[in-house]
């Protein structure tokens, strides 16, 4: 039997995984999703994601059981008892092969070669890239290092992509109802209690899909999140980006900054999950729009650098700074600081309404998330860490690589890292890309009736029903400056 282990790939189109072994028509086909709770909880994972996640996999074993293949979907706790728990798996159902998609993140890749290892002497191990452009080991520098820069790094991935253009693999085909039933024959002959479809709901029996009653229970999208949770969808995603690329990626490079403005894709939750694939969008984006989609395909292309900065320098996976100028800052724990943040109570509007969106849609408008990061770290002085994580505890499209690396960058701490002295000011911003005010008035109901030429004044004028800005921009603009030179000649000194 061929076994596809599913995890942020939820999709069965453009999964080379699942393409290679469904390619297999001599053995059935079978799929196994492990849901690891604890390592969900230590990641910090909030409710929205892990409602968007289950919704992900109830349409996934949807589109499976239309192609006969049943999905696996079974409870774990962390990523130490997955190697086990799949040797057990696979011997309880017979696999010969085992196909899945590379992870990049160091936790990850660790739970996979263990998982390699307790096969060596039962299972083949077949690995395939489904998760970026192109894969992190071929984009090294002359040296046969990571790149530390995003330039020269776009520029060897562009080269890469004109010698190896995207292509999407295989369509899969529909097996006969005899791969399902191959399937359930094995594991009633074999007795596997944690696979036992005595334990699934009956409605599942009948496709032979496993989803025990407990999981369809606990896990129900609606009962973690009363926000709207995005499409998981294939169709409907692919829908919204065709309709995205005709009408608006003309004019994305010029109108992306406004948070006002409906000038994005708005599917990046899917491709945090892998609910469509990079190399989809790629296409998709290219098609008709060479010239013009460049600005909005760059954001891919960003997307790759993160992940290969984690390949390539897994330590800023394990809560480290890519600079060790990091280890040498004295954050604030200002508790008091933070609750105001995390309440959108900041005092200064475009931040507190970049909060509320977040806090009430599960999303932020992007040149927001740089705005609000830099006011965390270099205005409030707050670890870039905590804020990272109140990130993960809120996004729908919670993605560890690029969440980790813009929260680096704009702490002035990660790889191709903005310069300590280069401070978003929120004011100029907010004049600059909300100055009619539009977007604050749209989340900061007490400021509607409010002219925006006072809105931009907080700082000097009182609002009424608003709170005070709880710090001075322009002298914690300073005092993070001067901070940070500190913090690195005591590095340069004795780090």
């Amino acid at each position: 039997m061929n076994l596809v282990w599913f995890r942020n790939d939820l999709r069965i189109q453009d999964n080379p995984a699942l393409s290679a072994a469904a390619a297999d028509e001599t053995s059935p086909v079978a799929a196994l999703y492990l849901i690891c709770s604890q390592q969900i909880d230590c990641y910090g994972i909030g409710k929205n994601q892990q409602a968007y996640l289950f919704q992900s996999l109830q349409l996934l074993h949807q589109e499976l059981a239309k192609k006969n293949i049943p999905l696996f979907i079974i409870p774990s706790s962390t990523f130490k008892s997955v190697p086990n728990q799949i040797k057990t798996i696979c011997e309880q159902l017979e696999v010969e092969k085992l196909y899945f998609n590379i992870e990049y993140p160091i936790d990850e890749r660790v739970r996979d070669r263990q998982v390699v290892e307790a096969l060596e002497e039962t299972v083949k191990c077949f690995r395939f890239v489904g998760d970026s452009l192109v894969a992190p080991w071929l984009l090294v520098n002359g040296s046969g290092n990571g790149y530390k820069v995003f330039t020269p790094f776009s520029k060897a991935h562009a080269n890469i992509l004109s010698d190896m253009p995207v292509e999407l693999s295989n369509p899969i085909k529909p097996r006969s109802s005899d791969n399902r039933l191959a399937i359930a024959k094995i594991v009633r002959k074999n007795a596997a209690s944690q696979l036992s479809a005595e334990d699934s709901d009956e409605a599942d029996q009948s496709d032979f899909v496993f989803i025990t009653k407990q999981w369809l229970t606990d896990c129900c999208p609606s009962k973690l999140t009363s926000i709207e949770i995005p499409s998981s969808s294939h169709q409907q995603l692919k829908n919204q980006l065709e309709n995205f690329c005709e009408d608006k990626i003309v004019e994305y490079s010029e109108l992306r900054d406004f948070p006002n403005i409906d000038a994005t894709s708005r599917i990046s939750s899917a491709l945090a999950l892998g609910c469509i694939s990079a190399n989809e969008c790629y296409q998709i984006a290219r098609q008709g729009h060479n010239e013009n989609a460049s600005a909005w395909t760059r954001q891919l292309v960003w997307r790759d650098f993160y992940r290969s900065v984690m390949w390539h320098f897994p330590h800023v996976c394990k809560g480290q700074a890519f600079l060790d100028v990091d280890t040498a800052i004295n954050w604030s724990h200002d508790l008091v600081a933070l609750n105001n943040f995390k309440q959108g109570q900041t005092g200064v509007p475009i931040i507190d309404a970049a909060i509320q969106q977040l806090l009430k849609s599960g999303w932020m408008h992007n040149r927001l998330r740089m705005v609000v990061a830099s006011y965390f770290c270099k205005n409030l002085w707050l670890d870039w860490r905590i804020g990272e994580a109140f990130f993960a505890e809120h996004l729908f499209d919670y993605d560890f690589a690029n969440n980790n690396g813009g929260w680096q960058w704009s702490a002035s701490v990660g790889t191709d890292a903005s310069p300590y002295f280069r401070v978003f000011n929120p004011q100029a911003q907010q004049k600059k890309f909300d100055k009619d005010g539009e977007f604050i008035r749209q989340w900061l109901p007490s400021l509607r009736q409010v002219e925006s030429n006072k809105i931009h004044s907080f700082e000097t004028s009182q609002l009424d029903n608003y709170p005070k800005p709880q710090v001075d921009l322009k002298s914690s603009r300073k005092q993070a400056i001067d901070s940070f030179k500190n913090a690195k000649l005591s590095n340069e000194n004795f780090g």
